[in-house]
C-alpha cells in the first residue's frame, strides 16, 4: 500500500448555494481563489460570489465544498442541472470557461451572454486589464458578419482583442482571433 498525498497544499473552499447566488464567507481560504481569479468579493457582506462556471470548475477539482441552504451537499451534476435552468448556455461556456483555465489563464465573465468573457494574460491577472474578451458558438451555428462586426467594434472600443472560441460536437475547442485591419492607401 502506497502512502498517498494530497494533490495540492490548497485547502477546501466552502461555500453555499442560497438563492440562486454561490457565496462563501471572505475568509483567509476564499482569498487566496480571489488571488487566482476565482469569484467576486463584496466587501459589504463579507462574501465572495462565484459565477456558476467558476463553482462547477471548483467541483470538478475538487476544491470546493458546496452545500444547499438546508446544508446538504450539492455535486458538479447538481448543481449543472439547478443552474442550466437559468443559463441556457452554461455547458457551452462551461467548457470553454474549464478549457482556458487549463491553459493557466484567469478568466472573468465578459460585458454580455455573447462576449462571455474577459480573458487575462497569463501572470498579468489584477496587473493589468484583460487582453481578449471570447466570443463562444457552437461550430456549424451560422454567425452573421454583421455580429462579428459588431464584437470586433466593441473589442476596439474597449481595447481588447476579440477571441472566438469554436466547440465542436466532441465538446473540443479551437480558438480564433480575429482583428479588423485599416486599409489606408
Amino acid at each position: 500500500m502506497k502512502n498517498e498525498r494530497p494533490k495540492s497544499e490548497e485547502k477546501m473552499l466552502e461555500a453555499t448555494y442560497v438563492e440562486r447566488e454561490i457565496i462563501a464567507k471572505l475568509d483567509e481560504v476564499a482569498e487566496q481563489y480571489l488571488r487566482k481569479g476565482y469569484g467576486s468579493e463584496d466587501q459589504d457582506r463579507k462574501i465572495v460570489k462565484y459565477s456558476p462556471v467558476e463553482a462547477l470548475h471548483l467541483l470538478e477539482l475538487k476544491r470546493m465544498n458546496l452545500k444547499d441552504d438546508e446544508g446538504k451537499d450539492v455535486n458538479f451534476n447538481q448543481l449543472l442541472a439547478k443552474t442550466s435552468m437559468i443559463e441556457k448556455n452554461l455547458w457551452r461556456d462551461y467548457i470553454v470557461y474549464r478549457d482556458l483555465r487549463r491553459r493557466n489563464y484567469v478568466v472573468k465573465d465578459g460585458f454580455s451572454s455573447e462576449l462571455r468573457f474577459r480573458v487575462f494574460e497569463r501572470g498579468e491577472y489584477s496587473e493589468k486589464p484583460a487582453k481578449y474578451l471570447v466570443a463562444i458558438i457552437y461550430e456549424g451555428k451560422n454567425v452573421s458578419v454583421e455580429k462579428i462586426m459588431e464584437w470586433l467594434e466593441i473589442c476596439r472600443s474597449v481595447r481588447k482583442e476579440l477571441t472566438l472560441a469554436v466547440v465542436d460536437r466532441r465538446n473540443e475547442v479551437v480558438y480564433y482571433t480575429l482583428k479588423t485591419v485599416d486599409l489606408v492607401p
